[in-house]
């Protein structure tokens, strides 16, 4: 089945290069079939992690394959096109616990390797529209299609990227832009099975998410505002700002929070991640030099829940990616009520298109008199090559130890004390990310 539909997708792409070839011919014009782009790209992810948090210790780890074609069409009249983007992935390895680390398909409600599998499908597949000139101008989607950062919703890939069902558009004129979307469904990242979006404890379907932005950009200051509503269960804000005073200097500062609706105080209390609102607060200073980088950066986070610990949750319910682009996410999210946060990402080029660093981050809160305090040491490689033969290669890989509290359960952060006190839990986590990209068209 699986080479059924990669032989179809093939047969349409080649189709089409055959059209564009003609069509060229004919009508040097027509940008439908003249800037069209054909990418087929490779993906090798690996993911491990050692804890020991909510049970006793286990490993998480999950490695696959992927193969994606990704074609991309000219405008027709210079309105009107489409993409398609089809994946196909191949299980290569799994614990019991491959679940937790999003890569591969989850056939089964145990923590089971055999429940891992490998997934096809078409991930993207949209309609697309373009109006108007340089000054002023409209781009539309509508269908199957990624989110990066359109309002509170956004995108993340793995071995593949999640998308969503719905529409989507951009108005743009000088240095504003306004942006809507509107989604219902969506295909995770690790699955090719269309989904809806949930409360936290499933029991209510969140309908849609609709969400609204507002940003304006120029060469120093980048100032935006998003609003989003998860029909019946979350209010979502964004707002991200960056200053830039000089060509190696960058201020930031971010806000993101949440309220409640009707469908989420429904919940039971030690389900939902907070009662009424959660807050999250941050600033950053970056510093760039040629062969060198550092970045820092403080963050606190206000997420009351009665009786236990209150947390802002970055996505809105279940099956969905939210908007957030703080330092405080890391291997576990720094986002505790009450917890501050300090975080630092260190980069040095030992030799040309590669970055050696450390990622750093420690956080702190308390509880019940107690002060809680977790964090974590990673060391990462980025090798990507500017030119030559492997100018489309890049090679992540990275390692750390992390050290946190057990907790209630895996689904609440709440610290599981023994005669009073925390205990410790440290973990081991590490990962490689091999990308290689082929231009076909």
């Amino acid at each position: 089945m699986k080479i059924k539909y990669l032989s179809l997708a093939l047969l349409n792409i080649m189709c089409f290069s055959a059209i564009a070839a003609e069509s060229n011919s004919l009508n040097t014009d027509n940008s439908f079939f003249k800037d069209s782009k054909f990418e087929f790209s490779t993906r090798n992810h690996w993911k491990y992690l050692k804890e020991n948090a909510s049970q006793p210790k286990e490993v998480h780890s999950a490695w696959g394959q992927a193969l994606t074609f990704n074609y991309k069409s000219g405008y027709w009249l210079d309105i009107l096109g489409f993409d398609v983007t089809y994946d196909n992935v191949i299980k290569l390895g799994a614990s019991d616990y491959f679940a937790t680390r999003n890569l591969l398909y989850n056939d089964g409600k145990k923590a089971d390797k055999h429940n891992a599998h490998g997934f096809n499908k078409f991930t993207q597949r949209y309609a697309k529209v373009k109006l108007g000139n340089k000054e002023i101008n409209f781009n539309g989607k509508a269908g199957w299609h990624s989110l990066k950062d359109m309002g509170v919703i956004s995108s993340s890939q793995h071995l593949t990227r999640n998308s969503y069902l719905g529409y989507s558009g951009t108005l743009k004129y000088s240095n504003l832009a306004l942006s809507l979307a509107y989604i219902d469904s969506t295909l995770p990242r690790e699955s090719a099975k269309k989904v809806h979006f949930y409360s936290l404890d499933r029991k209510h379907v969140i309908d849609n998410i609709k969400t609204a932005e507002i940003a304006y950009k120029d060469e120093v200051i980048k100032l935006d505002y998003s609003y989003g509503v998860a029909k019946d269960y979350i209010n979502r804000h964004a707002i991200e700002f960056s200053y830039k005073p000089i060509e190696k200097l960058t201020f930031g500062s971010q806000i993101y929070g949440s309220t409640a609706l009707k469908n989420h105080d429904k919940m039971k209390a030690n389900v939902r991640d907070f009662d009424d609102s959660a807050w999250h607060y941050a600033a950053d200073v970056e510093w760039k030099e040629a062969d060198w980088s550092a970045k820092f950066g403080i963050a606190y986070t206000d997420a009351n829940r009665k009786g236990a610990i209150g947390y802002y949750g970055r996505h809105i319910g279940k099956n969905n990616r939210g908007r957030y682009n703080g330092m405080a996410a890391a291997g576990a999210d720094y986002m505790r009520d009450g917890e501050v946060v300090l975080s630092s990402v260190l980069g040095y080029d030992f030799f040309k298109d590669n970055t050696t660093g450390l990622y750093l981050n420690y956080g702190e809160f308390n509880y019940k008199h107690e002060t809680l305090k977790n964090g974590e040491i990673n060391v990462f490689n980025i090798w990507k090559p500017t030119s030559g033969t492997f100018k489309n290669l890049s090679i992540l890989s990275k390692f750390g130890y992390g050290w946190s509290y057990k907790t209630m359960s895996s689904k609440d952060i709440t610290p599981k004390l023994r005669d009073g006190h925390a205990q410790r839990s440290p973990t081991l986590s590490a990962e490689t990310v091999i990308d290689y990209r082929f231009n076909l068209l």
